[in-house]
């Protein structure tokens, strides 16, 4: 890497090596789909340091270490990550994800973007593997870097790569978010899409046309945060039109939301409705929206605008807006079930991730979590009922699995002596309502022995996402540590 390729806001952080290799990974554009030139900088790499690299159609690639010196016959490691990231911005800001790197700023103790995104999922973790990997001075032994595309999109990578890649049976996944935590277990998920079909009439000319838009929500990871009950613009939209669908009033569009993981931020509708009523309409949209954002402490930047736009020329009549907010309205969101083996952790959820009209139907892309295969047929079948009431149906991706804990397993014991050793306790134990890749390599390469641990992120999946400095100093002590144990076995 160029020595003098650091930005400033990353200058005179440590561990000098992790940050160099997050600062390039930052600058190369890696949007979910988009992970190609990504995978290009780390082939290239890998044959600057003659080591084994394969790459597949689905875009994977896998790195293959060898060995410090006198650390030969030491276990095969596999240090798992993925490639692409979140592409999440304000509204406000002129960004194209597909052609520019990310803007990093450095803020009161942590690094951040400047209204993006960060990527520090998983950018931290892809940067700690390839500084084990490329760094000198760590003792180790073989390691099996496996880098999976397209994991933000239902985690496609993962399901598609060949097991034989991988000989090793002890796999370090460095995608997680709190320092002073293991993971040892995650919940499986899958994408339902809802297909509503509408109709559309040519809208008379004595008819103006209002877009409302809620904007300035949290957002968020749809299965870290979905538990905080953060707003669904989605959601909170549908309730506010709900209260003026005795207007008569039709709906031209409707879009919110955008990526399935992701807790919807913003959404927007354009209502038509006579000239005569937009006084009365804008009344009682303000009534309910201050009813709706007394019902929302924990959603403080939240917004309504309404603004008149140009005429429009089609809209879905009354009785299919009243169709679509019914739909809207009886889709599971949120919290569903809360588990009763591990206290605090949420063992089912349904996210009401996007919503759009396009033509002559309405769609609206979901995401269930389970910690259990028979929760997320419950919520899937819950879902295939309310669109069919409505007209509708739904169509779903096949689902990935959970990853179920292993209380007994050797390399949890390793990671829990080094914490100890380095930090004077143990790490507290959690299993996540995040997905990981860890349930689907454990189904395909059986006996892997697995856990997952990482800086401390928040705020994923949305511009407000950023990594705490000190916490990844203490993240790369804590992976050499536990590599170094591994390779002394």
């Amino acid at each position: 890497m160029n020595k003098n390729s650091l930005p400033s806001a990353l200058a005179g952080l440590e561990p000098e090596e992790v940050w160099r290799y997050f600062a390039a990974i930052a600058a190369i554009p890696h949007g979910s789909g988009n992970e190609s030139l990504l995978a290009d900088y780390v082939c290239r790499l890998a044959a600057a340091a003659g080591f084994a690299c394969k790459r597949d159609s689905a875009g994977n690639v896998c790195l293959y270490v060898p060995p410090s010196p006198g650390c030969e016959h030491a276990p095969v490691v596999v240090l798992q990550g993925h490639l692409d990231m979140v592409c999440e911005k304000n509204d406000d800001l002129d960004f194209d994800f597909m052609r520019s790197g990310i803007q990093l700023v450095q803020d009161s103790g942590w690094i951040r973007a400047n209204g993006t995104t960060l990527g520090a999922d998983n950018g931290i973790g892809m940067a700690a593997a390839l500084a084990a990997a490329f760094s000198s001075g760590i003792e180790r032994g073989p390691l099996e870097i496996l880098l999976t595309a397209d994991e933000e999109r239902g985690l496609k990578g993962a399901m598609d790569f060949d097991p034989s890649w991988l000989s090793g049976r002890i796999l370090l996944n460095l995608d997680s978010e709190k320092t002073g935590a293991v993971c040892i277990g995650c919940a499986g998920g899958g994408r339902v899409t809802v297909r509503l079909p509408i109709s559309c009439e040519p809208v008379p000319a004595a008819h103006a046309a209002i877009a409302v838009r809620i904007s300035g929500l949290r957002g968020g990871h749809s299965g870290l945060n979905i538990h905080e009950n953060r707003g669904n613009a989605i959601k909170l939209l549908a309730a506010l039109l709900n209260t003026v669908r005795s207007m008569d009033i039709s709906l031209c569009s409707l879009t919110g939301g955008d990526k399935h993981n992701a807790i919807p931020r913003e959404a927007a509708a354009v209502l038509s409705l006579p000239w005569s009523q937009i006084e009365q309409l804008r009344i009682r949209l303000d009534t309910a929206y201050g009813a709706l954002a007394r019902g929302c402490p924990q959603e403080p930047a939240m917004m309504m605008s309404i603004t008149e736009i140009d005429p429009q020329q089609k809209a879905a009549p009354c009785s299919n807006f009243s169709r679509m907010l019914d739909l809207l309205q009886a889709l599971p969101s949120g919290v569903l079930a809360m588990s009763t083996d591990i206290p605090g952790l949420v063992e089912t959820s349904c996210n009401l991730a996007a919503a759009r009209m396009q033509g002559s139907m309405l769609y609206i892309d979901l995401m269930p979590r389970s910690s259990h295969i028979a929760g997320l047929d419950t919520v899937t079948g819950q879902i295939q009922a309310i669109a069919g009431l409505a007209g509708g149906d739904c169509s779903s991706e096949k689902p990935y699995p959970g990853w179920e804990p292993r209380l007994n397993s050797p390399v949890l014991h390793c990671v829990e002596t080094v914490h100890q050793k380095l930090f004077g306790v143990k790490p507290h134990l959690e299993a996540t309502h995040a997905g990981l890749e860890c349930g689907i390599i454990g189904e395909k390469c059986s006996g892997m022995d697995m856990l997952s641990f990482g800086p401390d992120i928040v705020d994923c999946h949305s511009p407000a996402e950023k990594v705490l400095i000190a916490s990844v100093e203490k993240f790369w002590l804590l992976l050499c540590g536990v590599l170094e144990n591994i390779a002394k076995m």
